[in-house]
């Protein structure tokens, strides 16, 4: 669309030459992975990408071991063995619950998992502000 000056729209001209770079582009790659070679050469480089991850993945294992840290999957374990107890304890506790109130004993309100240690350490006293 010319303005005044006679002079063509220059958004109207970025944006068919935009349209059309992007359709040329687009033609190009569907030409290119469109055949077996890029097939198989996104398939061997994905393979080799899985061979270094897992070489990574053991030497970052090998490495923890020898400073006696925990990996990952040590740690994965560890929450999943940490979750088993805290079900089983959760159980224990509703199966005493139910015993108690069979039994007429009184039940406690907070569950074992919730109880915290009395404070027996006071703070200090305060120094006197100064005036």
């Amino acid at each position: 669309m010319p303005d005044n000056d006679n002079r063509a729209d220059v958004g109207q001209l970025w944006r068919s030459w935009l349209t059309e770079t992007e359709r040329q582009w687009n033609t190009f790659f569907n030409d290119i992975m469109g055949t077996d070679s890029f097939g198989r050469f996104v398939g061997g480089y994905i393979e080799t990408y899985s061979q270094v991850q897992r070489l990574i993945s053991q030497n970052m294992q090998r490495s923890l071991s020898t400073f006696n840290l925990p990996t990952r999957s040590d740690i994965v374990d560890l929450s999943e063995r940490l979750s088993t107890v805290e079900e089983r304890l959760a159980s224990i506790e509703s199966a005493l619950k139910t015993l108690a109130e069979a039994v007429g004993h009184p039940t406690q309100t907070a569950s074992v998992t919730q109880l915290r240690p009395r404070r027996t350490r006071r703070p200090r006293s305060q120094p006197a502000q100064a005036q």
